[in-house]
Order: C-alpha cells, then sequence, then structure tokens
C-alpha cells in the first residue's frame, strides 16, 4: 500500500533521516519507535510531504508521490493528526469536523453522515459539539484532531504523531479503543508512539530508530522478546 525506499532527509546541515525503508500493507498498523531526536516526527511528516527527501522514493499504490506536496496527499487518502493538533480554536467542535468534508464537496446527507460516524467513535464529542475548540481538554482536543483527519471518506492511511502522550489516563483509555476500533474497520495506520500499552492493545509491525535509521523491523510481539529494545525506548 505505501512503500518508503531508502530516503534520506537533511534539515540544513544534520542528516536526519539515513537510508530509511519501510512497508505499510492494507489494513495494517505500524508503530515507529526510537529515543528523543531519533527521527521519528521527521520521518512521518517526510510521509506527509512536509519535507522533501534528499533522495530515496515514496510510493502509494504504486504512485510515485516522492515530491507531492501535503494537499495532493491528503487527497489521495493519507491523512494527519499532528501532535500540535493544529484546530480551529475560534470554531465549535463541529464545525471543525464540517470543514474537511466541505472542501471535499460532499452533499448535506453525506456530511451528517460522516460526523454521526465520528460522534459514535467519540461519543465525548457529540455531547461537545457546541463548544469552542479552545475550551476543549487535552484529550478532548486530541480526539477532536483525530476525528477531524479521519473524517474524510477517501481516508485511506492515518498518520499519528503520539497520539495519548500527555494524555489523563481516561483519555488514554478512550483514544487508544477509538483507534483500535478503527484497527478493526480495517484502517491502515502509522503510529509514532512511546507508549508500550498501546502498542500491546493495537499489536501490528513495529520499527525501531536510532540517529535516523530503522534499527529494527518486526512484529509487537517480537519487540517485547528484545528486552534490551524496550529498556532504552521505553524505561
Amino acid at each position: 500500500m505505501l512503500r518508503v525506499k531508502n530516503i534520506e532527509v537533511h534539515i540544513g546541515s544534520l542528516y536526519i533521516l539515513q537510508k530509511i525503508s519501510l512497508e505499510l500493507y492494507e489494513k495494517e498498523t505500524l508503530f515507529i519507535i526510537g529515543s528523543n531526536g531519533a527521527g521519528k516526527t521527521t520521518l512521518l511528516k517526510t510521509i506527509m510531504g512536509f519535507y522533501r527527501p534528499f533522495s530515496g522514493s515514496i510510493e502509494f499504490r504504486g504512485l510515485d508521490i516522492t515530491y507531492l506536496p501535503p494537499y495532493e496527499r491528503s487527497k489521495l487518502g493519507i491523512k494527519y493528526a499532528p501532535d500540535n493538533r493544529r484546530l480551529f480554536t475560534s470554531l465549535s467542535v463541529e464545525d471543525n469536523l464540517m470543514i474537511p468534508l466541505l472542501a471535499d464537496g460532499l452533499p448535506k446527507n453525506k456530511i451528517l453522515d460522516r460526523i454521526e460516524y465520528i460522534y459514535n467513535l467519540f461519543p465525548d464529542l457529540k455531547r461537545l459539539r457546541k463548544l469552542k475548540a479552545s475550551q476543549l481538554s487535552g484529550g478532548q482536543q486530541q480526539m477532536l484532531n483525530i476525528g477531524r483527519a479521519i473524517i474524510s471518506p477517501n481516508t485511506k492511511i492515518l498518520l499519528l504523531d503520539e497520539p495519548v502522550e500527555g494524555l489523563s489516563p481516561l483519555y488514554v483509555s478512550k483514544i487508544t479503543n477509538a483507534l483500535s476500533e478503527l484497527a478493526k474497520e480495517g484502517m491502515s495506520m502509522i503510529i509514532v508512539e512511546t507508549r508500550p500499552t498501546l502498542m500491546k492493545k493495537l499489536k501490528g509491525r513495529c520499527i525501531v530508530l536510532n540517529g535516523g535509521r530503522v534499527v529494527f523491523d518486526g512484529t509487537v510481539e517480537d519487540l517485547v522478546i528484545k528486552q534490551d529494545l524496550i529498556k532504552i525506548y521505553f524505561g
């Protein structure tokens, strides 16, 4: 579905990613883990098109998207929920959800169907739908961030950057359950993560980055066996 082959990313004089290769298959969850500065977020942003690789290629369903801008990748179905959320804080929850659907040009009945889909996934948002995004807690904002990313009916891949980082246990549980439901529905996801609990719940595959290189590529179960890697990256 998605193939990253030998990409290198330089930011100024810094070599952030070095010969990174990975594949994401249909209906698969792939975790990216590593210590701070390992290149996790840079890799996610490169897949989304915010950084252009110095070399290498990125393919989506056989199409070379290496140099496509982010909005073109979004049209293809690659969606991104950034760690800083970037919500329209002066608008209501429901307006935040509606904006990408209006941009897609969906008819009103389809818009209502998709908003209801998000409310079923995150029931809290339905209760809070008239509040401004700025009035939400961090966990509620993250629900809105994820909901807005996947609300388009053409979503094929969801890119998530530390979706439960800094949240209370209550919202860690709610968001983990929602992501588990998406995985059951067949959503393909790439998740930058630092919590082993989320990985154990969703399972799938994972890669470990160190110094901008892949040092492990295997299943979550395989990683559990690698106690030395767990101690390094999860403490």
